[in-house]
């Protein structure tokens, strides 16, 4: 897979392309990194994001008019042994705390939820379901070491937004709330905490209509 360079996302729209990240030489140029290890991928060389690991970059300023993210992620352990765990898979908000994109792993399940806000407050948007758990699948039964692929599409102007599993899409909803500012994308945790406990590979970033 081809790594395009981070001066595609910083400061400017898409600009057309996706940002694609396979990892291959380890922690891309232009991320934060503490703590992450670089180990074997899915074909080549991913990023292990466990304990105290923190591992960021800047967002896109493209964010705001929708988006489409995919990433591949492996636990050592089934996610039924992580059951009491808030594992976090991909974050994003701005300094104020607001325009909110979540996925992760809700503690006391085995469910992927997938949730945003705008710049009014933090993501418990009325027109995504009235709460912060606006979008949320089933429970997953992934067994250890398996590689599994989520995606996640954002579309303003269409409304809608949508969460994918391993190809299938298992949640939507319409709404408004949509981030309306760029910040920082912290990938395999919270802002540095409830880290995913997990290994990350093929990180694309791109526009919600290629």
């Amino acid at each position: 897979m081809k790594l395009w360079p981070l001066t595609l996302l910083v400061g400017a729209a898409w600009a057309g392309e996706t940002a694609r990240y396979d990892f291959a030489r380890g922690v891309p140029d232009g991320w934060q990194a503490e703590g992450v290890e670089v180990v074997a991928g899915r074909t080549d060389q991913a990023l292990r994001v466990f304990g105290e690991a923190k591992l960021s970059l800047p967002a896109p300023a493209g964010l705001t008019a929708g988006f489409r993210i995919e990433l591949w992620v492996r636990h050592e352990v089934a996610l039924a042994e992580l059951r009491f765990e808030e594992l976090v898979y991909l974050y994003h908000d701005t300094p104020d705390m607001k325009n909110r994109i979540c996925l992760q792993k809700r503690i006391g399940t085995d469910e992927i939820l997938f949730a945003m806000s705008d710049d009014t407050g933090p993501a418990k948007g009325a027109e995504f379901a009235g709460d912060w758990y606006a979008m949320v699948s089933g429970p997953q039964k992934w067994a250890a070491g398996t590689w599994h692929h989520l995606r996640i599409i954002a579309d303003p102007e269409a409304g809608q937004a949508a969460l994918a599993i391993d190809g299938q899409e298992v949640a939507s909803a319409r709404g408004t709330q949509f981030p309306k500012a760029a910040g920082t994308l912290w990938l395999g945790s919270w802002s540095g905490r409830s880290q995913a406990r997990a290994v990350f590979d093929e990180l694309a970033i791109g526009p919600a209509r290629e």
